[in-house]
């Protein structure tokens, strides 16, 4: 499996830039300039080791110097700051350098060479460190402060968006769930009227369709086994209606156990398909729905005569498909596809979903 920078939360990536800053900055860009001004590779090693020691005062810029100045705007507390931070920087440097004078496996020539700067003697106003290295190095720490603050705003509009795709996702859930009852109980009051014995068995199926969409529904993602189980249900539900069984059809090919669904996405397009063909006086009506599951594709249709030309408009105004169509785009954008065929004298939907991404 390859290594992807998407996969990684956003404190790994600051960890990350932290760590390859560091080993720029302390290591590479120490060990080329030890090429080129010594003679001897072990100076250019010592030079290393002398500027990896600096690592706390590197590190307390970036950390927290920018961070409780630039970070907060307070810019004035960063003049008052940076001279005590320069005296930080200064004695930081010192005691690297008395520490590799005291390394033994440290040339003796270059521990000579920093003793002759005297690191250990405070008595002077005199920096240790050149003022263009040290300006270097602040300015190198800027930039990786601009980075880490770019990688949180990154993080932090991330989160915003998602809480407002958890927002619309709840509202389009809630659109479904009491159009879902509606639907429904209106056909019951229907069989109730006519004094059908139907009646109680309806009210059975549709308790435990009730009790699937006010429990399950409030998951991100339910397994796919039982959002067909649930489809079922519905289904039969339709057929308690009808007293023609076969007018509908519903096949699922491949093995649901290998994908989770957000739960109730095909229902606005199962109710669209029954009102537009079974709640009609039309000539042969059916509806025939199929689900094709695969390890990474979700296939799901359904097709039903269409009826006579100006019955076509719903009461409702359209929520359903409007309402999946809208689902879709928020929970797999630019991994699904909704065809709509409308053309012969077959209304088929077919809904195509990239279940891995």
């Amino acid at each position: 499996m390859g290594f992807s920078l998407n996969t990684l939360t956003y404190k790994q990536k600051a960890r990350l830039t932290e760590l390859v800053f560091l080993f720029i900055v302390c290591v590479l860009i120490p060990l080329f300039i030890g090429l080129q001004i010594f003679s001897h590779f072990s100076w250019t090693m010592s030079l290393i080791c002398v500027t990896a020691l600096s690592f706390p005062s590197v590190i307390l810029f970036y950390r927290w110097l920018l961070p409780v100045t630039f970070g907060k705007k307070r810019y004035w507390l960063f003049l008052v700051l940076f001279p005590v931070y320069i005296l930080i920087y200064e004695f930081n440097s010192r005691l690297s350098a008395i520490a590799v004078i005291h390394l033994q496996f440290i040339p003796a020539e270059y521990r000579a060479n920093l003793q002759s700067a005297h690191p250990e003697d405070f008595s002077t106003f005199r920096l240790y460190q050149t003022v263009g290295y040290t300006c270097l190095m602040l300015l190198a720490n800027s930039s990786l402060y601009v980075v880490l603050r770019l990688l949180k705003n990154q993080r932090d509009l991330y989160e915003l968006e998602n809480d407002k795709l958890k927002l619309e996702l709840d509202h389009l859930k809630s659109q479904v769930q009491p159009h879902f009852f509606f639907n429904t109980l209106n056909n019951l009051y229907a069989l109730s009227v006519r004094g059908s014995k139907k009646t109680s068995a309806m009210i059975a199926d549709l308790s435990s369709i009730m009790r699937y969409v006010l429990y399950e529904s409030e998951r991100d993602k339910v397994p796919l086994e039982k959002e067909i189980n649930f489809i079922k249900s519905y289904l039969q539900l339709e057929r308690i209606r009808h007293d023609e069984q076969e007018l509908i059809d519903f096949a699922v090919q491949g093995d649901p156990s290998l994908i989770n669904i957000e739960p109730l996405l095909f229902l606005p397009l199962i109710e669209n398909t029954f009102k537009h063909a079974l709640q009609k006086d039309l000539p042969g009506k059916y509806v025939k729905m199929a689900m094709v599951i695969d390890e990474d594709e979700l296939v799901f249709q359904t097709s039903n005569p269409k009826p006579a030309a100006g019955k076509t408009k719903s009461e409702d105004g359209g929520i359903g498909l409007k309402n999946v169509s809208k689902r879709l785009e928020l929970l797999y954008p630019g991994r699904h596809s909704l065809e709509i065929d409308d053309t012969g004298d077959t209304f088929n939907v077919i809904l195509i979903i990239q279940t891995k991404p």
